[in-house]
């Protein structure tokens, strides 16, 4: 991704300050007209700002527990934690309210500094309504304003697992940062879109220990589905389509293996561009599919020319590359 450094770095800036939601009870989930059948409860749930209600839930957890009700709520992006938690989702679907513009995340820490150790978001479908809320300046989201899912910037033992990522249209899904350990994220399902074509990736780790595993990632001429930095990540056993790359690899102690990857142009770029070098590197025994010619068609109806090698081989180099390369081993791929 080449704004992986400038978003990072952006990530840490960020000072966004939570809002005020003052006299809402823990039980806000009952605000909703329980006298009308069932189908109209959802059709209240669907077209009303539930924002103030879901965060309410949030606030006040139950044994650090907190269960979403069933149904679909439209929320503003701007839903805050103040503790690590454990968030269930009973057939819940968050839908990102249209004409939302631009925003940091739709579910993040109340400060960059909170520690969100032991977090668990579990079976709950995140729409972010592109269709309702496009972008229309590109350029604003390297500047504060990057339309994340769920950014986590502090904590170890994260885990984010069976949720769904639906509709999205950002420059990253899920985030965790730098002063992230041991994060899980796996068995979740990502599908969206880059319009207008713009730097993308559905997943972007920074921390140490993470797992990446089971995900299935449908894009439709997405740039990256995932992105790692940090040390010692393991991606295993997802299921990626539709993007340019599969994976930038920018950590060290990585394994990538047993992904089946379909129609990608460069489906593993291995990048170093952090002393001393990219080290420790196992890619092996996936299936790197390519569709060059379908990839070709689409950068030319954007008036934009296909990457020239090495960026067109199954794992590559990047060639921004600044350090060297050590102990490298790409072995058992197949196309």
């Amino acid at each position: 991704m080449s704004a992986a450094i400038g978003i990072a770095k952006m990530i840490d800036r960020n000072r966004l300050q939570r809002s005020a939601l003052a006299g809402l009870a823990a039980a806000g989930f009952l605000l909703l007209p329980l006298c009308l059948p069932t189908a109209a409860q959802a059709k209240v749930a669907a077209t009303v700002d539930s924002t103030a209600r879901i965060q309410a839930l949030l606030d006040n957890p139950v044994n650090g527990v907190v269960n979403l009700p069933s149904g679909t709520f439209t929320i503003r992006p701007a839903l805050r934690l103040q503790q690590a938690e454990t968030i269930v989702g009973h057939n819940t679907t968050l839908t990102v309210a249209a004409s939302s513009g631009d925003y940091a995340a739709v579910l993040q820490g109340a400060s960059p500094g909170t520690d969100l150790s032991g977090l668990s978001i579990t079976g709950v479908t995140f729409d972010q309504n592109a269709a309702a809320n496009p972008i229309t300046n590109v350029q604003a989201l390297y500047h504060g304003q990057p339309r994340f899912v769920i950014l986590v910037s502090k904590g170890t033992g994260i885990s984010i697992t069976n949720d769904k990522f639906l509709n999205t249209n950002n420059v990253d899904t899920v985030v965790t940062g730098s002063a992230t350990g041991q994060a899980t994220i796996s068995g979740n399902q990502f599908t969206g879109v880059s319009t207008p074509w713009h730097d993308h990736s559905s997943v972007y780790t920074s921390g140490t220990g993470t797992t990446i595993s089971g995900n299935t990632f449908s894009g439709s001429y997405d740039v990256t589905a995932i992105e790692v930095h940090g040390d010692q990540a393991t991606v295993t056993g997802n299921k990626i389509s539709g993007y340019d790359r599969a994976i930038n690899v920018v950590c060290d102690d990585t394994t990538f293996s047993k992904n089946i990857v379909t129609g990608a142009i460069g489906p593993v770029d291995l990048w170093s561009i952090v002393a001393p070098g990219l080290h420790d590197v196992s890619v092996t025994g996936n299936t790197l599919g390519q569709d060059l010619v379908g990839w070709a068609r689409h950068f030319k109806s954007l008036g934009l020319s296909m990457p020239s090698a090495p960026a067109t081989q199954q794992v590559f180099r990047d060639v921004t590359s600044t350090y060297p390369f050590v102990r490298i081993t790409v072995s058992g791929n197949r196309g």
